[in-house]
C-alpha cells in the first residue's frame, strides 16, 4: 500500500510549479511600446527673445508755430497720401496776412507793369532822340524801383503763404495716421509732435539679443516671430541691421529686424516672440528628448584615487523583438528634439513609450499610434 504524502511536501511542490509557472508567464509577456524609426531630419538652433513691432517707416510731423488745434481731419487710422492735411491749427489772422501780402502783391505788380510800359515807350522815345538823357534815366530807375518793389512783396507774400500753410499739419509720406497727441481747442506749442505717421507696408523689431550669440548672428539671418494677440501663426523677417557694440549694462546687442506686412496684417506696438536661427544640421538622427534615459557611473581616478561621477544617457532600441539598451552622445538640441551624433543609425527603432518601465532583454510589442 502507497503511503500517502505528507501535507507541507504536497503544498511546497504546488508552490514550486506556481512559481514556475508564473516565471514562464512573465518570460513569455511583451511589453507593449511605441518606437520611431530613425530617418535623415534636421534640426536648428534659435535665439529667442521678446520685442516690441513698430513700422519700418513713420515719422513724427511738429508743429511749425504755436497755435490752438482747431481741426482734425484724418483720425488715427485714416489712410493718407504725401501732402494730405491731417489737423489744422488756429490760422485766422494768418489767413488775413495773406491775403493781405497777396493784395500788396497784386499792386506791386500793376505798378511794375505800368512802369515797365513807360520804359519800353521812352525806350523808343530815346532811341529816336525824342527825350533826354535825364528823362531816361529817371525812367530807368523807376523801372529798378518797381521790379525791387515787386520783388519784396512776392518775398512778403510767399513768408506770409508759408506761414498760413505752416498752420496745417500735412503727411509727410502716404501711410497710415497712427497717433495724433492733442484734441480739438488744445494749445499746441511750437516744436511739439502733432500726428505719428506710418507707413505699414514693412514693420521692424529692434531685438536685444544676448552677447553669448556675438558672432553667430548676420544680416540676412531668417528671424521667426509669434505674436499672442494673432494666435499661432508665424510670421518670417530677416536681419537687416547689427550694432556692434555690445550694451555694458544688459550685455545685449541690438539686432533689427524687418517683416513684410501686405495683407496689414502686422501692426505697430504689436508683442511678439522673436526666434533667430543660429544653426542648422541636415541629415542627421533626431529624437525626442523624452525618449533619452540618464545614468549616473562613480569612478575612480587612478592617479588622485578621487572619486567622481559620470552622466551617461542611453536609449532603448527593439531588436528581434526585445529591448536593447544602446549607449548614446547628444549633439545639438532645441524644445524637445535632441540630435544623436553616436549610438544610433539610420533604420533603428528607438522606443519612445514605454522605456521607462523597461529592462534588457525584455520582450516588447511594437504599438502603433492608431
Amino acid at each position: 500500500m502507497i503511503k500517502r504524502m505528507p501535507f507541507f511536501l504536497m503544498f511546497f511542490l504546488l508552490a514550486l510549479w506556481a512559481c514556475k509557472s508564473e516565471n514562464n508567464q512573465a518570460k513569455n509577456k511583451s511589453i507593449p511600446v511605441r518606437v520611431l524609426t530613425l530617418h535623415p531630419d534636421s534640426i536648428s538652433i534659435y535665439a529667442e527673445v521678446t520685442g516690441n513691432l513698430e513700422a519700418q517707416h513713420d515719422a513724427l510731423v511738429l508743429s511749425k508755430t504755436s497755435e490752438r488745434l482747431t481741426e482734425i481731419r484724418k483720425p488715427v487710422g485714416s489712410a493718407v497720401q504725401a501732402g494730405d492735411i491731417i489737423a489744422a491749427l488756429n490760422n485766422t489772422l494768418l489767413e488775413q496776412g495773406m491775403l493781405q501780402a497777396q493784395a500788396a502783391l497784386n499792386s506791386a505788380r500793376a505798378r511794375y507793369q505800368n512802369v515797365k510800359s513807360d520804359y519800353e515807350r521812352y525806350q523808343r522815345l530815346y532811341r529816336a532822340k525824342a527825350v533826354s538823357d535825364q528823362q531816361w534815366q529817371t525812367i530807368k530807375s523807376s523801372l529798378e524801383e518797381a521790379k525791387a518793389g515787386l520783388e519784396q512783396m512776392e518775398a512778403a507774400y510767399a513768408q506770409a503763404k508759408e506761414r498760413y500753410w505752416d498752420s496745417f499739419i500735412k503727411a509727410p509720406f502716404s501711410g497710415i495716421v497712427g497717433s495724433i497727441y492733442f484734441d480739438i481747442g488744445q494749445m499746441v506749442g511750437m516744436g511739439q509732435p502733432v500726428a505719428k505717421i506710418i507707413n505699414p507696408s514693412l514693420m521692424k523689431a529692434k531685438l536685444y539679443v544676448p552677447d553669448l550669440y556675438l558672432g553667430k548672428i548676420e544680416p540676412e539671418q531668417c528671424v521667426q516671430a509669434t505674436f499672442p494677440a494673432l494666435g499661432k501663426r508665424t510670421f518670417d523677417g530677416r536681419i537687416v541691421r547689427i550694432d556692434p557694440a555690445i550694451d555694458p549694462v544688459s550685455r545685449t546687442i541690438l539686432a533689427e529686424a524687418i517683416f513684410d506686412n501686405h495683407d496689414k496684417t502686422l501692426t505697430s506696438g504689436l508683442y511678439g516672440l522673436f526666434k533667430i536661427k543660429i544653426t542648422q544640421k541636415k541629415n542627421t538622427i533626431i529624437i525626442p528628448d523624452n525618449a533619452i534615459l540618464s545614468r549616473t557611473e562613480v569612478k575612480i581616478n587612478r592617479n588622485s584615487g578621487e572619486s567622481y561621477s559620470v552622466k551617461k544617457f542611453y536609449v532603448f532600441v527593439v531588436q528581434d523583438s526585445m529591448a536593447k539598451m544602446v549607449a548614446v552622445q547628444k549633439g545639438l538640441a532645441y524644445g524637445d528634439r535632441v540630435e544623436i551624433v553616436k549610438g544610433l543609425h539610420f533604420g533603428d527603432k528607438v522606443i519612445v513609450v514605454g522605456q521607462f518601465s523597461l529592462k534588457e532583454g525584455e520582450k516588447v510589442l511594437i504599438r502603433t499610434n492608431e
